[in-house]
């Protein structure tokens, strides 16, 4: 199947061919992966997810910003390509931390319901590899790394 000139122009498949790790996929898989997200845009000051409660779904940010707080404290900003709240959806145990938008956001949702799907997408599984990755390390001392880019030749 041939993707046609509409979904060419999909908003979630120009979001997808900006992602490291994501992006150099043949278009059948990236429309593959688009079909599992929805778009949903939030305000400045909007939670995306709350540390305790129960994760339902993922978000990868296509535009704008998110601040990542623990226990009170912000720990991280993270922005366009990161994806967020995955943690709970793997280990099915309540939110780590809360993300806020610091910006007005422009994101894609994945609910748990579609996280199987995403992660037969080896390409999926690698770049939410190295997000959690990057994050154990900014957990033992070394922020700098919380963002999934770290190393960054091992995204793209």
């Amino acid at each position: 199947m041939r993707p046609s000139r509409a979904d060419k122009n999909d908003p979630k498949l120009a979001v997808l061919r900006e992602v490291p790790g994501l992006s150099g996929l043949p278009p059948r898989e990236l429309l593959s992966l688009a079909s599992l997200f929805d778009e949903a845009r939030l305000d400045e000051g909007d939670v995306l997810t709350r540390e305790g409660e129960t994760g339902r779904e993922l978000f990868l940010i296509a535009d704008g910003e998110v601040v990542v707080s623990l226990r009170g404290d912000d720990v991280a900003t993270v922005g366009a390509g990161e994806f967020v709240g995955e943690m709970a959806l793997f280990d099915r145990a309540p939110r780590s931390a809360t993300v806020t938008a610091l910006t007005p956001l422009h994101v894609l949702v994945a609910g748990a319901g579609s996280f199987g799907t995403l992660l037969a997408h080896p390409a999926v599984v690698r770049r939410l590899a190295m997000t959690l990755a990057g994050r154990l390390r900014a957990a033992q001392g070394s922020p700098e790394h919380w963002s999934a880019g770290y190393p960054p030749s091992a995204v793209a």
